[in-house]
């Protein structure tokens, strides 16, 4: 099967849907065991996780949401909440890769007495400075101003500087994610992704001060030749979190490993659950 086929196979079987503040947010439930809340990527359609999430179920609940169009964390925040008390959970690990990554530091600031670990995958730091909001700002207006079918095809461009795969099935998710950006995600998406970014800065939600009550554990997933990598990360989300911060050395499978090796990134995974 083609990766579309197999995202749409994925989607049929595990899909939910919950209703809130009138907005629709689809989700996947799979598996059985202790519970982890993941939070997927740009791409904004966690079904573009398949093989690694089914993987992931063998030993675990996993519930990992699609992102509508909304334009706030506020929004973010109480649809998760929307999805885990659908689904009976309470405790549980919550963990992001790349753009998942801030939302889940955001995500964590309301649920610290919940929250028994944080894994952060392929992402940075979310206290980002009042100094990119000029840029975050300059992105919001082009997205609501290029035509679309110029914005889309930046989009996709970008999308696809970070996205690593093997060679031989290059081809095959360019198309996947050409589809995803031409029939499924919308002008608002494209907004959605920059405006929620700068939200985050406006509020200050990502702070030291939000995670004083935290008692849980941070753990990072990080590939050497992830160009959205910094040296500087550790000691910061250190500094951002008040505690120590475990790493799992990904070594060389990119940014987006759960696609390139999903059996390898789930043991990578693992090792951050123990």
């Amino acid at each position: 099967m083609t990766i579309l086929e197999q995202m749409n196979q994925f989607s049929d079987r595990f899909g939910k849907m919950v209703v809130v503040n009138n907005t629709t947010w689809r989700y996947y439930r799979l598996g059985a065991g202790t519970p982890i809340f993941w939070l997927p990527g740009g791409l904004r359609r966690a079904a573009f996780g398949f093989a690694f999430l089914e993987s992931l179920a063998a030993h675990h609940t996993v519930i990992a949401p699609d992102y509508p169009p909304v334009q706030t964390n506020d929004e973010y925040i109480t649809a998760f909440d929307a999805i885990l008390e659908a689904e009976g959970v309470d405790c549980f690990a919550l963990g992001g890769q790349s753009y998942g990554g801030g939302l889940a530091q955001v995500y964590l600031t309301h649920k610290v007495k919940f929250v028994e670990r944080l894994i952060l995958s392929s992402t940075g730091p979310g206290n980002y400075p009042k100094t990119a909001l000029p840029a975050l700002n300059a992105f919001i207006t082009l997205a609501r101003f290029l035509p679309e079918k110029t914005l889309k095809r930046l989009m996709t461009r970008l999308l696809l500087k970070l996205i690593t795969v093997p060679e031989a099935e290059r081809a095959e998710w360019r198309e996947a994610i050409d589809t995803l950006m031409q029939n499924d995600l919308s002008r608002a998406d494209i907004v959605s992704h920059f405006a929620v970014a700068a939200d985050r800065i406006h509020k200050d939600i990502v702070k030291p001060a939000a995670y004083q009550n935290w008692t849980g554990r941070a753990i990072v997933l990080s590939s050497e030749n992830d160009p959205t990598q910094r040296k500087n990360n550790i000691p910061r989300y250190e500094q951002l979190l008040g505690r120590a911060v475990a790493v799992v050395n990904m070594g060389d499978l990119g940014h987006t490993s759960a696609f390139s090796n999903p059996d390898k990134y789930v043991e990578f995974l693992e090792q951050a659950l123990v």
